[in-house]
């Protein structure tokens, strides 16, 4: 099994199951695979739910996908028609994802909430607005929400301004025969004319003002985006820290723990030892006693010896 199957397996587990088991992947896997299994990262709740969602119903990500790429193109043309039946497309399919999302996590026992569920919204508009945002929920190994898109679309609350239709030149009333003179056809064609560009030119104002306006939120949208992200980056890398500290620390108690197991066997070799050797120990010590007790004695009856011999002899003489 290859480390992406790997890596599958471990993005559908529930994220508090995620660490325990890649740390245990990463144990059994060949050298190659198991550093790029500890470097997959533990999911958020929402990240998990988006990709328990791609797993059970890729038809309506394919969909959603499709979607994405009619809706830029839409964008792109400036297609105000198109814009507004798409978004009507959208907004029925975030909402239908957003509800099939909430009940997926229920039935795998983990419901979610209204946070969450803005997480996942917002992935899902993301992925229609950039195909790269798209191919990675695609992948079902998401690690965290994605943000928003800026400008692009119906978010969860933004509203579309397509473009306004053309209108007709307003009709004159023709003036009576008694009150005005009838005016000449070709200074009727010239006003309607004229009249036609101040509406073309009016029209071209509004629509560069909307334009403006939106690049303005988009732009602010971008700074806060990629603030948000540094922040993003900075917690990830402390993450990373983190967790490199923990996975030195388990390391460390390993090796603790294997010389303390180490130690501990040879206390019960010493103890097996130390019974093997007390029994003929004590039994030296007690032969030990028995021959000192025999020498005392011995050297007793010598000194007993040696005085009765240097003892004066009787009356009958010297010796």
């Amino acid at each position: 099994m290859g480390w992406e199957e790997v890596a599958d397996q471990l993005y559908a587990l529930p994220p508090e199951q995620f660490t325990a088991a890649r740390d245990e992947a990463a144990k059994t896997a060949p050298r190659g695979q198991a550093a790029k299994i500890r470097a997959l990262r533990r999911p958020t709740l929402a990240a998990w739910a988006l990709n328990l969602l791609v797993r059970s119903d890729r038809d309506r990500i394919t969909a959603l996908l499709g979607l994405g790429e009619q809706l830029r193109r839409a964008h792109q043309d400036l297609d105000g028609r198109q814009l507004r039946a798409l978004s009507q497309q959208q907004r029925r399919l975030v909402t239908a994802l957003s509800q099939e999302t909430q009940q997926l996590a229920a039935e795998a026992g983990r419901p979610v909430g209204e946070s969450v569920l803005r997480e996942v919204e917002a992935t899902v508009q993301a992925a229609l607005a950039d195909p790269d945002a798209a191919e990675e929920l695609a992948t079902g190994r998401m690690t965290k929400a994605l943000a928003p898109p800026a400008g692009f679309g119906p978010p969860v609350s933004a509203t579309v301004h397509p473009l306004r239709p053309r209108e007709s030149a307003p009709q004159r009333k023709a003036p009576s025969r008694a009150s005005a003179p009838a005016r000449p056809a070709s200074v009727t064609y010239l006003s309607r004319r004229a009249e036609e560009a101040e509406e073309r030119a009016r029209a071209e104002r509004e629509r560069r003002a909307r334009l403006s306006e939106a690049r303005a939120e988009a732009d602010g949208l971008e700074r806060e985006a990629r603030a948000a992200e540094k922040e993003a980056a900075v917690a990830e890398r402390r993450l990373a820290a983190a967790e490199e500290r923990r996975h030195e620390a388990e390391d460390r108690v390993r090796e603790l723990e294997a010389a303390l197991r180490e130690a501990r066997e040879a206390l019960t070799e010493a103890r097996k030892a130390e019974r093997t050797a007390r029994a003929p120990a004590r039994r030296a010590h007690e032969t030990a006693e028995r021959d000192r007790r025999r020498a005392r004695e011995a050297s007793t009856q010598v000194e007993r010896l040696r005085a009765e011999d240097a003892a004066p002899r009787g009356r009958g003489g010297r010796r």
